[in-house]
Order: structure tokens, then sequence, then C-alpha cells
């Protein structure tokens, strides 16, 4: 089973409906829950907006101090991926600001044995935006953390990645390194907030797109969730194509 665990609050609403439409399209066998800020949560026509696209809803009550960090906030992630999952489930962690377009890459952990799966700058980092495990590697990752001394600081994907790397090794897992110019076959991008050229139909053939990178000052916030909307439309939908 795949188990997707998405992670908002009220400022990302918008966000989040976005991001459950888009999970459930390109991993429609998922279950799919969205954890809400019990201190901050998403207004009721969202949470029944979320229920009706075919989500669970749940409130969590651990800190998130702003951008998902500290100890409560870590071992509070890495309780919920572990909580329900089997060993051989596969268990993802998603940003409400993210879209995920395409999941091969989720369900081939399942064909290649690997246990950790996230996009990083190199072997041993996750980036928070999306991440998989096994759910093995949850329950595993979980019993350390919660004895472990962590710092105040602690950010999530950092300390839960190095985590399940070092318990598993980096040769039970992948890497996908992103685009950048200089890696143009990368398949995990950030919407170019900056370029007067932006639009969906160029982001469509990736797997994940984050829309959560930095906007100009005259762009405003729920910007953010049309965009999302756009690739929703284009890749599964085939907006903008000719015949």
């Amino acid at each position: 089973m795949i188990r997707i665990y998405l992670f908002t609050y009220a400022g990302d609403a918008d966000e989040a409906q976005a991001c459950v439409r888009c999970a459930l399209a390109a991993l429609p066998e998922a279950v799919i829950t969205v954890a809400d800020d019990e201190a901050d949560p998403v207004p009721e026509r969202t949470r029944k907006a979320l229920l009706a696209a075919g989500a669970r809803y749940r409130q969590t009550s651990f800190p998130r101090y702003g951008n998902l960090r500290g100890p409560e906030c870590v071992r509070g992630i890495i309780s919920m991926l572990a909580g329900e999952a089997a060993d051989d489930d596969i268990v993802v962690k998603i940003d409400s600001d993210t879209a995920l377009l395409n999941g091969a890459w989720i369900r081939d952990m399942s064909e290649t044995g690997a246990h950790w799966c996230a996009s990083g700058a190199d072997s041993r980092q996750f980036y928070g935006l999306c991440y998989a495990m096994t759910g093995l590697a949850a329950k595993r990752a979980a019993e350390v953390l919660m004895q472990a001394d962590l710092p105040d600081n602690a950010p999530e994907d950092l300390t839960i990645g190095h985590t399940v790397i070092e318990l598993f090794g980096v040769g039970k897992g992948r890497i996908i390194p992103p685009w950048t110019p200089q890696n143009r076959a990368g398949r995990w991008s950030a919407w170019n907030w900056f370029s007067i050229s932006v639009a969906p139909e160029k982001y469509v053939g990736f797997d994940v797109v984050t829309v959560g990178s930095p906007r100009p000052p005259h762009i405003p916030k729920a910007n953010r969730a049309r965009a999302m909307d756009a690739l929703f439309r284009y890749r599964f939908h085939g907006e903008g194509k000719e015949g």
C-alpha cells in the first residue's frame, strides 16, 4: 500500500486542495491523509473539500515552528509516517505547496527493494518537499528519533533523511538530483516565479514541482494554488494539447 501524508495549515488551504488533486491523479491507488495544524487549521470548507476529493483528514497537536522544525515536530511527523504502515508499505511525506505529477518513482521502490527515495543535493540529504520510505524504514527511524537528543531547531527533512540513510545505507535508497541548468535531465523542479515566460506546459514533464520557491513582491501568494491547478489540468487532463 502507498500512504501519502500531506502536512498543511490555514495559510496553505488552497495549495492543500491542489496538492491532493495532483497526488491522487498521479497515484490513484494511494491513501492520502491531510495532517492539519491544530493550532492554525484550514477552514471548514477546505476540510470538507479535502474529504470530498478522497483524502482523509486529521489534526496534529505538535508544534511546527513555522517550517516543520524542532524535536516535537520531527517526532510527530515520523510517528505519523510509521503509525499505520506495514513493513512493505511505501509512506510518502509531501508539502502542501508541492505537485506530484508522476508516481512512478514511488511505485518503483517496491520493485527495486529501495527503502527510501528523495531529491537532494547529495547522497545524504533529503529535500523536504516530498520523500518516500518503506514502512519498515519509518518504524525504525521513529524508534531512533523518539530517543535521540535533537537540537531545538532540528529540521524535519534533514533529520529524518539522515536517520533513515544511517539505518539503511546509501545503497538501499535513491537520491534524485533536481533539475538545474547543469542537470537538464532532472525530473524534480521548482516553479520559477521570476521568469516572465513561466508556464505550466513547461513543467508538466517533471515528476515533482514545488511552487514554494521565492516570489517577487508583486506576485501574490494566491498564485501558488493557481499554478498547481494549472499543472493538474495540463498534466492529467491534457489542457493545451492539440487535437
